[in-house]
């Protein structure tokens, strides 16, 4: 992969990963209530609080995944499938610039864990 390309997406994974720490911050931050909910008020809360969890769960999730990118940049590692080694296709990290596997190996895996 062209140094210039690599690079490029670095950029992108940057954006990305300051994106994903925003949108934790945001979802982590404390909000207060006013102490006056009714019950209805009380239950919807409680449900956008869990669903908040599990969005920042995920985000931190994909947090991971793009600082291992950029770890993998910096190791002049990025590109190349972590399972057989091959070049992961530039149509695909361009749509995932955070992908591990190439296509074949990553369906591999997800016909493993069916």
């Amino acid at each position: 992969m062209k140094t210039e390309q690599v690079a490029k997406i670095k950029k992108r994974l940057i954006s990305l990963r300051d994106e994903i720490l925003k949108v934790i911050e945001w979802r982590d931050a404390p909000g207060g209530t006013n102490g006056a909910m009714d019950e209805i008020d009380q239950a919807n809360e409680l449900i956008e609080k869990e669903m908040g969890f599990v969005m920042s769960n995920n985000m931190r999730a994909n947090l991971k995944e793009v600082e291992e990118a950029l770890a993998r940049i910096e190791k002049k590692h990025y590109g190349k499938c972590l399972h057989c080694g091959e070049e992961i296709s530039l149509k695909r990290l361009d749509v995932l610039p955070f992908a591990r596997y190439c296509v074949p190996c990553q369906e591999k895996m997800e016909s493993r864990s069916r």
